[in-house]
């Protein structure tokens, strides 16, 4: 009987974390703050904990088990780098690999709550709770949760003040003759993202480094198409889209 209860709950939070895991490609991307992530990262590893907690069966040999203390170890240290902002700018413009982007961070908790319990019962309990705690003070910026909006760095704050502010009337052109065919001319997305409230996820400063190096399919039009006053432009013109 205690098995079969077992068994439920892990099915059952297993089939709720996947769901989730899916919700960018069911309804679509959402324009959320980094903090919202690390929040949606810690609901998604609370349900692979319960699963991988309630998937352990206490057996004999099980005690000090030194092979298992790896994947408790690691899992963790796994999810921070997983949790790195700069990542949620390339997820977030394919629902499709942020789906598995959150199915990864199911299998650690998972993995990381059974691996303990197996090493030594409890651990696996206090590894859990070390991955909540981990994304709920990410969420609140400490440690692995750094704005995207970085500072920028004393080279770019003078060149920034050399160049003077940003042309928003000629970045709306360059948007509307290289970004508009793929995400809608007032930003609202098309084939590609939806643009507006870009601000929220990066700074101008992180926009601009985006424009120049985009992951695929975005194509890179710097510095064939767009000069750095192009890029500039736009990346500004974008960060002042609602």
């Amino acid at each position: 009987m205690k098995n079969a209860v077992r068994n439920v709950i892990c099915g059952t939070s297993t089939l709720v974390a996947v769901v989730l895991s899916f919700m960018p490609v069911i309804t679509g991307e959402r324009d959320i703050a980094i903090s919202a992530h690390h929040f949606d990262h810690a609901v998604l590893m609370m349900f692979g904990a319960i699963a991988g907690l309630s998937l352990y069966r206490s057996r004999s040999g099980d005690f000090e088990s030194p092979r298992w203390i790896w994947p408790a170890l690691l899992g963790p240290l796994v999810a921070m780098m997983l949790m790195a902002p700069g990542l949620y700018a390339i997820v977030d413009r394919a629902p499709l690999l942020h789906a598995f982007n959150h199915l990864l961070f199911v299998v650690i908790a998972g993995l990381t709550a059974y691996a303990g319990q197996r090493y030594v019962s409890g651990v696996g309990w206090a590894s859990a709770l070390m991955l909540e705690l981990m994304a709920v003070a990410a969420a609140f910026g400490y440690g692995v949760a750094p704005a995207v909006a970085s500072a920028p760095t004393a080279v770019q704050a003078t060149s920034s003040v050399a160049r003077g502010p940003a042309d928003l009337v000629h970045g709306r052109q360059i948007f509307a003759q290289n970004c508009a065919a793929c995400h809608g001319a007032a930003g609202q997305g098309g084939m590609g993202p939806s643009l507006r409230n870009e601000h929220i996820r990066k700074g101008e400063v992180a926009a601009a480094a985006w424009i120049k190096k985009p992951a695929p399919p975005m194509p890179a039009l710097y510095p064939g198409v767009l000069n750095e006053k192009d890029v500039r432009d736009v990346a500004a013109f974008v960060e002042s889209l609602k």
